[in-house]
């Protein structure tokens, strides 16, 4: 039971942990000007590709490593379960949140971007979904138990 614990609780940090990094990684490494539309606050073809590719692989990988610390199937559906509902929990505050009044204003800095800007509802609802069903998948690739004879 401490087992699975520990893999559901650790196997979450190590994934907000990667979604994090990657996310501040496309920010500052791409820049502003590449993730979202010229002069808007919508994000370019670039960035709507990149952000579920880093939820997908981040839950890939997440839901394997949890099935290998926790050696069974259970946590697994434990940390989906984890994922969809504070993800919901946190797209439902994202939501309240108004959109910000296009057009950007030329050179501003990634943090008065997050300051103002917002998610879209499109990214905001799905991201749990695709979230919950990557780290089922990961731990689905991570297979089954073998038990020792």
């Amino acid at each position: 039971m401490l087992r699975s614990i520990i893999a559901v609780v650790v196997t979450y940090i190590v994934m907000s942990v990667l979604i994090v990094a990657a996310f501040m990684g496309m920010w500052f490494g791409l820049g502003p000007d590449r993730l979202l539309q010229p002069g808007s606050f919508q994000g370019s073809m670039l960035m709507n590709f990149l952000a579920p590719a880093v939820s997908v692989l981040a839950g890939i990988f997440g839901g394997w490593m949890c099935a290998k610390v926790g050696r069974s199937t259970k946590p697994v559906v434990v940390l989906a379960s984890l994922v969809l509902v504070l993800g919901l929990a946190m797209a439902y505050f994202t939501l309240q949140k108004p959109f910000p009044a296009d057009p950007r204003a030329p050179g501003m800095t990634v943090q008065q971007i997050f300051e103002v800007g917002r998610e879209p509802t499109w990214f905001a609802i799905a991201n749990p979904i695709i979230g919950a069903a990557a780290v089922l998948l990961g731990g689905m690739l991570a297979g089954a138990p073998r038990k020792r004879i």
